[in-house]
């Protein structure tokens, strides 16, 4: 449907263009006919606007949706959060794709494709952050406190990467803008030790923590193995790598939340399993003009390798925390490690 949408398109502006050429500027046209021309040109030239806004907008729409590196999500009031968009400097090192070859449409889209990327990876950093002040508002070992701001340095160096590449694509100084909401929560805490808190730490742990990081990790290890642009390829490796220890991270505060937490902890958990299928990655349409194949030779994956991967995580997650909720010995796999409790 996306593509017959484009063919009306690009033949309305055709069409108005081509009468309005014919109408408007031949001087042995009455008067009415060349208004009418001109009337038709400038319809053109809102359609050709119109229509690439539209283009730009599906592809923010589409990249917004997948799981694209996206790692621990930033939440505030219960909604997901990213930085605003902003020109500047300050958020990218200096590394730089290839783009000769790419046409200006594919280079816009690797660079939305990257943005998004970079806003979701630089939202994780004030993430993790929140999460180091809940441990230790909730009486967690050093160990935990210290693989949070670890996690979080991993974030900064990944947002980074991915404001560089999406500046070289793009061709526009992109930066990190502010995340006002940050400032405006006007949400009283709940008391550490309540009920209520290590539920929520349960079950954020596993959604956020173990499912988010481990798909981000197994999405971003498929990417790297499917890229050719070697900075891409190194790119993905790294944030493959790295989130796979998040997700590490994630279980290791699940397993702090059911020592302490009990039954509160635990009911938390399983509404968090509860939860899982939800997260699945919805059917997206195709971006127009760009095929699956460019896409994974980039990095990307296509919607159905997306779904796979997300299905195979949500799949080893809830085996592994069923296991924390039943007693003895299970062999779990999950992230490409076994793991004995």
């Amino acid at each position: 449907m996306t593509l017959e949408l484009v063919a009306i398109l690009v033949c309305a502006v055709t069409v108005s263009f081509g009468l309005g050429i014919v109408f408007a500027f031949p001087r042995t046209n009455s008067q009415q006919t060349r208004r009418l021309g001109a009337g038709l040109l400038i319809t053109s030239g809102v359609l050709s606007a119109g229509g690439a806004a539209w283009l730009i907008w599906s592809v923010v729409d589409f990249l917004s949706n997948t799981n694209f590196s996206k790692g621990r999500v930033l939440r505030l009031r219960g909604r997901a959060r990213v930085a605003r968009r902003a020109l500047g400097s300050g958020w990218a090192d200096d590394a730089v794709p290839e783009v000769s070859g790419l046409t200006t449409w594919q280079r816009t889209v690797l660079g939305e494709a990257w943005m998004t990327s970079a806003r979701m990876e630089h939202a994780s950093v004030p993430a993790f952050a929140k999460l180091s002040l809940r441990l230790s508002a909730m009486g967690a070992p050093s160990a935990l406190l210290e693989d949070c701001h670890l996690a979080a340095l991993d974030e900064v160096r990944h947002a980074r990467r991915c404001f560089a590449l999406a500046r070289a694509y793009s061709g526009v100084d992109w930066t990190a803008g502010p995340i006002p909401e940050l400032g405006q929560e006007g949400v009283k805490p709940m008391a550490p030790g309540s009920e209520d808190a290590w539920a929520r730490l349960a079950r954020g742990s596993l959604l956020d923590g173990c499912l988010a990081e481990g798909v981000a990790s197994l999405v971003a290890a498929e990417g790297a193995r499917r890229a050719a642009d070697p900075v891409v390829r190194e790119t993905l490796s790294v944030i493959a790598e790295d989130e796979g220890r998040h997700a590490e991270l994630g279980w290791d505060v699940l397993d702090f939340a059911l020592e302490r937490g009990g039954g509160s902890a635990k009911a938390g958990l399983r509404r968090a399993l509860a939860e899982l299928d939800a997260r699945s990655t919805p059917s997206l349409p195709p971006i127009p003009g760009v095929d699956e194949d460019f896409l994974a030779r980039h990095g990307l994956l296509s919607q159905a390798e997306l779904g796979h991967w997300t299905r195979e995580c949500i799949q080893q997650t809830r085996a592994r925390a069923l296991a924390l909720l039943s007693p003895g010995p299970a062999q779990i796999a999950c992230q490409g490690m076994t793991v004995f409790r």
